[in-house]
């Protein structure tokens, strides 16, 4: 079983894109979420009819307590540094969630650009928004529509999208209809 610990923005978008039970849920994975992570995991943000924007608290909890995701700390001594040294480079989630994963040679998942190039640097899996999310239509055979409702939500609740490096740029584009 693949074990895969999430950071903060894949958090955040993977909770967007609705049913955060079914995105998770794919299988070979069993998912773990670091304490601060759920600390820094706070809201997503929607736009009403008349323009404004709502912030619409994350609540994880339940997904803890239904066993959907696993809450995890680094362990006293190695772990520990390895997570204030990665603290020094990079925000305290995505710090943690790389400690915890080259320590236990677990996955990570996030999308924060300065975290992929550490990872790479030590030598740690990476996995994105982009890339939970075709893991997700392709285990779930999800419909074009369901899809394209997904990567939307993700755009507009968590105002995230792919860059045009990504290699899943022109597969998110095509799932959302551009």
């Amino acid at each position: 079983m693949d074990d895969v610990v999430i950071d903060a923005c894949c958090m955040i978008n993977l909770y967007a894109a609705g049913d955060l039970r079914t995105r998770l849920l794919t299988p070979g994975r069993k998912w773990y979420v670091p304490s601060v992570v759920l600390s820094e995991s706070l809201y997503i943000h929607q736009v009403q009819s008349d323009g404004t924007t709502v912030k619409i608290a994350i609540e994880l909890q339940s997904l803890i307590d239904d066993g959907t995701v696993h809450s995890c700390d680094p362990a006293e001594g190695a772990e520990l540094e390895l997570y204030v040294d990665f603290a020094t480079q990079i925000d305290d989630g995505e710090a943690m969630a790389l400690a915890i994963a080259k320590s236990r040679d677990w996955t990570v998942a996030t999308d924060d650009r300065k975290a992929i190039r550490l990872a790479g640097e030590h030598s740690i899996s990476v996995l994105t928004t982009p890339d939970l999310m075709q893991s997700w239509a392709d285990s779930t055979d999800a419909s074009p529509e369901e899809l394209r409702q997904a990567l939307h939500q993700i755009e507009q609740l968590a105002t995230f999208s792919p860059s045009s490096r990504h290699h899943l740029h022109k597969w998110w584009n095509d799932g959302t209809g551009r």
